[in-house]
């Protein structure tokens, strides 16, 4: 039986969900034993669990620009500083528990969601073995900052092969990288006609249909975009499909929004059947998550996104709107301008469905492939032997090992440039 374990991190919703889909279709395949763990939750300490919980949705809500400048600093980190950058220090807080973990479940195979678990895998090998072989998904449409500090895993999935070169110069190798594409449930690759959809869910098949999504998390924006959007459609027949997820209080306010005549809005809350609504749209406005936005793209619906986004949804945005798949808006204006342009001109709409197929990905399929085709793990007998309490001094022994190694190599380097030089001023 092979033994799968899944390391996520709750960090808005993507994350989690993906290790879901991809528990749920690795059960489904084959016989195999699936294990999920949130590896900041289980094995980290306090404050960490709520930098990248609580503090990074009051970051994206409350001081997005703060967020922003942060995220694009660190973007430009110098990739060969890895086992020094600044997420190293809540990747190490989990460690030791991690690593007793791997050899009391000893997998096959080890899937993250996210680059801290991943991180704290590539400092783990520096001092111990770890048999079982490691892949990591990128879950957005950019190589985000910190990237550089998991080159110890095996495989890294890439929403295509765009992002290879700059993974190489973070310093991965051509074999590691797989151009897979974003993992996502694959109900989201159903082939629902339009007409169908509209009619299971209760709305006009004539009509215009816009879906808008909150996102997961505690994103602040969602009933700002709805907002807009009503001012944007006053005077057009449109229907409007909310889904604003776990957020009650969003729920509420739309429920007591005057609506112009001519607009319609199907307040939906929270649903599992999201690939039905989106089925029945047209157009969808939102952020610009990852894995939001290839649920979107494999239903060929093309993307409306806010400007109000942290800094890799920035980035996501941009991507798709280069592959002719997403347009921003500031304000209701903009947005009633991007509408008014697909509502009454169907051909750009349709060329917007076609771009959208031209990305459209089986990550999910690809990769549950990957991951059952591994082979058999050996764990050494003694490794439980291990003593978990010294798991962070030991890899600390093993970074200044590494340090030493560069400096000589860089002292070496610089004599070998010195004498070059000198040989050449010589010769003239």
């Amino acid at each position: 039986m092979k033994k799968v374990l899944i390391l996520t991190v709750t960090a808005g919703n993507g994350h989690n969900a993906c290790a879901q889909v991809m528990k749920n279709k690795l059960e489904k395949m084959g016989d195999c034993e699936v294990k999920v763990i949130d590896y900041l939750k289980s094995f980290s300490n306090r404050p960490s669990v709520w930098v990248v919980d609580k503090g990074y949705n009051i970051a994206v809500s409350k001081f997005r620009h703060v967020y922003n400048f942060f995220y694009n600093y660190f973007l430009g980190l110098d990739p060969d500083r890895r086992f020094h950058c600044p997420a190293q220090g809540v990747a190490r807080s989990g460690m030791s528990g991690l690593l007793r973990e791997i050899y009391t479940f000893q997998p096959d195979v080890i899937y993250c969601t996210h680059f801290y678990p991943a991180m704290a895998i590539t400092n783990l090998r520096l001092a111990y073995d770890i048999p079982a072989k490691v892949v990591v998904a990128s879950l957005d449409y950019v190589n985000s900052p910190f990237w550089e500090a998991c080159i110890g895993v095996d495989f890294l999935t890439l929403p295509n092969q765009d992002f290879a070169p700059d993974c190489e110069r973070r310093g991965f190798l051509p074999v590691q990288l797989l151009p897979y594409g974003i993992p996502i449930d694959e109900k989201f690759f159903c082939q629902i006609d339009k007409a169908q959809a509209r009619q299971m869910v209760g709305l006009k098949d004539d009509v215009f249909t816009i879906l808008v999504m909150f996102g997961g998390g505690s994103w602040s924006g969602g009933y700002k975009n709805f907002c807009d959007l009503i001012k944007a459609c006053k005077g057009r027949n449109v229907q409007i499909i909310v889904i604003n997820g776990k957020d009650h209080r969003a729920f509420k306010k739309v429920a007591k929004k005057h609506i112009p005549q001519g607009i319609s809005v199907l307040n939906v809350g929270f649903t599992k059947d999201v690939e039905k609504y989106m089925a029945a749209s047209d157009v969808l406005v939102s952020k610009a998550g990852g894995a939001l936005s290839t649920e979107a793209i494999s239903m060929g619906l093309p993307l409306l996104v806010t400007r109000k986004v942290p800094g890799q949804e920035i980035y996501n945005f941009k991507y798709l709107r280069d592959k002719g798949v997403a347009s921003s808006f500031k304000n209701a204006k903009q947005l009633r301008k991007l509408l008014d342009d697909l509502i009454d001109d169907s051909e750009k709409l349709l060329g917007g469905r076609e771009k959208c197929a031209a990305l459209q990905r089986n990550a999910t399929a690809q990769l549950s492939q990957l991951l059952l085709s591994q082979p058999q793990a050996t764990y050494p007998e003694n490794c439980l032997q291990t003593d978990f309490a010294k798991v962070k001094k030991n890899v600390r022994k093993a970074v200044r090992r590494i340090d030493e190694l560069e400096k000589i190599n860089h002292k070496t380097i610089k004599r070998e440039q010195n004498y070059i030089q000198e040989k050449g001023e010589r010769k003239i």
